[in-house]
C-alpha cells in the first residue's frame, strides 16, 4: 500500500512538472493569438493581451490591406515544398545506403555527415552568400532552396537510417530472391512503409525552410521574392504602433506548420525512436 502511495504521489509530480511546461509554452501561443485579435484602439491590454474587453479582425484586414501576404505566401511556398521533396529524396536514398550498402568509407562519410549538424547556420551565411553571387543565384528561390537542402539532409538521414535498420532483413532477401535490385527494394519494400520517418522528416523540414530569417534576409533582396518570415522585419517600423497587426502577421505564418503537425503528430514519436532499441 505505501508504494502505490508513493506512486501515485509520483504521478502527481509529473503532471504538475508537465504542466508548468505546458503554460510557459502555450501562454505565448495564446498571446499571439489574442493579441492579433486586438482592436486598433486598445494600446495597454490586460495581462500582455492575453485577456481584452473585445476582439476584431481588423489587424487582419489592415495586414491583407497594406501588405501582399499572398506573395510572400506563395514565395514561401516555392521555398519550401522543393526542400522538404528533395531532402526527403536524397536522405532516404543516402540512408539507406549507409544502412545497407557496404562500401568503402562508409563510417567516415557518416561520421562527416553527422558533424555538419553542429554547425550553426550563422557560420555559412557568408560563405553561402558569396557562392551565390558567383554563381549567381543571388536574388532567387534556387539560392534559398539548395541551401535548405543541404542543410536539411544530415539530420533527415540519421531519422531515415535509424528507421531502416530497425527494418526486417528478412522481407528484403525475400525481394531479392524474387530478382528484385536494390534499387527495386528501396522504391517498392522500404518506403511504402517508411511512414513515421517520413513525417518526421516532413515536419522537421517544414518547419526549418518555413520559419528561417537570416538566409532568407542575405540572400533575398526584391521585395516581391521575400518569404513570410521576413514580413515583420520589412514592416517593423509600420507595425511598430500597432503591435495587433505585427501579431496577427506572426499568426498567418504559424497557421501552416501548425497544420502539417496536426496532420502528421501521430507518427513523429515512432519516427524519432524507430531503430533506439535495436540491440
Amino acid at each position: 500500500m505505501a508504494g502505490t502511495g508513493r506512486n501515485k504521489k509520483a504521478k502527481w509530480y509529473f503532471y504538475l512538472i508537465v504542466g508548468v511546461f505546458l503554460l510557459i509554452w502555450i501562454v505565448p501561443i495564446l498571446m499571439m493569438f489574442s493579441v492579433s485579435f486586438m482592436p486598433p484602439d486598445v494600446r495597454a491590454p490586460a495581462f500582455g493581451g492575453l485577456f481584452l474587453p473585445s476582439y476584431s479582425l481588423q489587424n487582419y484586414k489592415t495586414v491583407f490591406e497594406d501588405v501582399p501576404m499572398l506573395r510572400y505566401l506563395l514565395n514561401s511556398i516555392i521555398v519550401t515544398v522543393p526542400s522538404v521533396v528533395l531532402v526527403m529524396l536524397f536522405s532516404s536514398m543516402a540512408a539507406y545506403a549507409f544502412s545497407r550498402l557496404r562500401f568503402i568509407g562508409r563510417n567516415l562519410c557518416f561520421s562527416l555527415l553527422l558533424i555538419t549538424l553542429m554547425l550553426p547556420i550563422p557560420t555559412l551565411v557568408i560563405p553561402l552568400f558569396q557562392i551565390n553571387k558567383m554563381v549567381h543565384l543571388y536574388n532567387t528561390y534556387f539560392g534559398l532552396i539548395l541551401p535548405y537542402i543541404a542543410l536539411g539532409i544530415p539530420f533527415a538521414v540519421v531519422i531515415f537510417r535509424g528507421f531502416f535498420e530497425s527494418f526486417p532483413g528478412e522481407l528484403e532477401d525475400a525481394a531479392r530472391i524474387d530478382g528484385c535490385t536494390a534499387w527495386s527494394i528501396y522504391r517498392n519494400v522500404i518506403m511504402p512503409v517508411s511512414g513515421p520517418a517520413i513525417s518526421v522528416v516532413i515536419i522537421w523540414q517544414s518547419m526549418k525552410s518555413w520559419n528561417e530569417f537570416l538566409l532568407a534576409l542575405v540572400t533575398i533582396e526584391s521585395k516581391i521574392l521575400k518569404t513570410l518570415p521576413l514580413v515583420p522585419f520589412i514592416y517593423n517600423g509600420q507595425y511598430m504602433a500597432n503591435p495587433g497587426a505585427m501579431f496577427a502577421v506572426l499568426v498567418l505564418m504559424s497557421i501552416p506548420v501548425i497544420l502539417v503537425y496536426i496532420v502528421m503528430q501521430r507518427y513523429i514519436v515512432s519516427g524519432l525512436t524507430s531503430g533506439a532499441l535495436k540491440g
